[in-house]
């Protein structure tokens, strides 16, 4: 087996799963204690700031600043804190687009923080505490990871690629502070699990307007409806996507308090449609999903 790293995530938990395991670093300690000298009290970690210097060519030494040059990191790097060992015989390399590529994002959309192996890098402000709602229980992740992976393992290659896809963009939509910013994001994660839904269950048709999609997810996978509120998301993703406007407005200018809370609904919703797609029986599912709180995730019935 081949160890690899990822990071950050600010939960001094091990889980072991069928196929593989996730272990707690020893450094684990110095990372949190790095990430929390250095992290906003809003609860994201933000680029660090740059600068250019004049430098000696032959000797690499740095000089003066260059007036003007200060701004934000385009990317940037966070400690790391835990390890991924895969029980297969592929290299790192394909593990990273592949298999452990999926455990660590599916552990990021459990906890809602956005994943990243060891030497890669983020761009943006980072979430450093749970993001998604969600309280779930030790054996809970590590049934939920050994379930997901058999069922990912039985996919072909572009519905592996694509549900990989689909939590990585789900986790990465914390990066954007605009409430439009993170809606545009999590709505291309519907229509990537409409997809995703079409693909297993072999449905070829494909004029089924963005509501009739997410209510034939819904009735599909057994998820409570709201008609009035998926009728404001669709309004809004409508709008939006068709007419650069958000709440009849201008993105970016300020919004009513409903258009903030819908936003905050797509997510919820979205968290009980990935679960489900994933096959993982949870009584979550079924919970209605236009409320503000955390949510208790469920260890599936068996």
């Amino acid at each position: 087996m081949n160890i690899d790293y990822f990071g950050y995530l600010g939960i001094k938990q091990s889980y072991i799963f069928d196929g593989g395991r996730i272990d707690v670093i020893e450094e684990f300690e110095k990372a949190r204690e790095w990430v929390e000298k250095y992290a906003n009290k809003d609860g994201f970690l933000y680029p660090p700031i740059k600068k250019r210097f004049k430098f000696n060519p032959l000797t690499l030494e740095k000089k003066d600043v260059i007036p003007k040059t200060e701004r934000p990191a385009i990317l940037h790097k966070l400690p790391y804190t835990h390890s991924i060992e895969i029980n297969d015989d592929c290299t790192i390399e394909k593990q990273r687009n592949g298999s452990s590529a999926f455990i660590i994002n599916v552990l990021g959309f459990l906890f809602g923080y956005r994943l990243q192996f060891h030497d890669w890098w983020f761009n943006g402000r980072i979430p450093i505490k749970t993001n998604n709602g969600l309280s779930v229980t030790r054996a809970t992740v590590e049934d939920f990871l050994s379930h997901c992976f058999n069922v990912w393992k039985g996919w072909d290659a572009k519905s592996k690629k694509l549900i990989t896809n689909l939590l990585y963009m789900f986790s990465r939509s914390l990066h954007y502070e605009w409430e439009w910013e993170r809606f545009t994001i999590d709505y291309m994660v519907i229509d990537g699990i409409w997809k995703l839904h079409k693909t297993l269950k072999e449905i070829k048709k494909d004029s089924v307007p963005h509501k009739g999609r997410i209510k034939k997810l819904c009735d599909t996978y057994e998820i409570p409806i709201n008609d009035s509120y998926l009728t404001k998301i669709v309004n809004l993703r409508n709008d939006l996507f068709h007419e650069t406007l958000w709440d009849r407005g201008q993105p970016c200018s300020a919004g009513n308090n409903d258009v903030f809370v819908q936003t905050i609904f797509l997510r919820h919703l979205i968290t009980r449609l990935i679960p489900a797609i994933l096959s993982y029986q949870t009584t979550f599912v079924k919970t209605e999903w236009w409320h503000l709180g955390r949510f208790i995730f469920y260890k599936r019935v068996t």
